[in-house]
Formats: structure tokens, C-alpha cells, sequence
């Protein structure tokens, strides 16, 4: 687990606490008002920033629906949306009390294989 905060822009610290890979991917998104396909921006075991033009709610509960590459079962993760980026998009934090173990190593090593060396 990296816990590192670094400073970003501004002298911000970031707060993340799982890494990162910039990802693109189609995801199925599903909330109470609509189901639809979006693409990610990048992914991590913790959660996902999905491109949205029509973003949902911050707080509002969500499903998403990730196909990786080379894995032949679906992942089926539910979370919440945490952000809102305007007309951009939102980050999504997963549920991780309703992650199977499995799920969580899937993602762990789909990230770990995409994430650039340098970071």
C-alpha cells in the first residue's frame, strides 16, 4: 500500500492512498437514474475517475461494470462518487467491504502492470 503524500501543484498534498494507472477502459456505470457506458481515466484498487460529460451527484451510490484485459470474468463493483469535475468527469471510491478478495488482487495487479515505472 503507498501512503506517500506528495505535493502537487500548488503545494497541495495528495491524499492518495492506492496507486494509480492512467488508464483508458470502457466501463458500464449504473446508478438509480441511468446506465451507461463512459470511459476511465485511470484506475486504481481503491477507485476509478470515469469521463463524464453529464456527471452524476457527489455522494451519489453507483455500480460499475470493468472489463480488464486478459481476464475473462467482468469485475462488478459498487462505490460512491466522491468528486465532481464539472462537464469532465467524477471519481468513483469503491465499496471495499463489497470487494471480493478477488476483485481487489485483480485490480492490485492490473494496476501494478500498467502504472509507468517511474512512479
Amino acid at each position: 500500500m503507498d501512503s506517500t503524500r506528495k505535493a502537487v501543484g500548488g503545494g497541495r498534498a495528495e491524499r492518495r492512498i492506492h496507486p494509480r494507472a492512467p488508464v483508458r477502459l470502457e466501463a458500464g456505470y449504473e446508478d438509480q437514474e441511468r446506465q451507461v457506458f463512459l470511459s476511465t481515466r485511470d484506475v486504481s484498487e481503491g477507485g476509478v475517475y470515469l469521463n463524464a460529460p453529464e456527471p452524476p451527484e457527489r455522494g451519489q451510490e453507483a455500480r460499475i461494470t470493468l472489463e480488464l484485459p486478459d481476464r475473462a470474468e467482468l469485475l462488478r463493483i459498487g462505490g460512491v462518487v466522491v468528486r465532481t469535475d464539472g462537464e469532465v468527469g467524477f471519481a468513483l471510491r469503491f465499496d471495499r467491504r463489497a470487494m471480493s478478495e478477488l476483485a481487489r488482487n485483480q485490480l492490485r495487479e492490473f494496476v501494478d502492470r500498467m502504472r509507468p515505472a517511474s512512479l
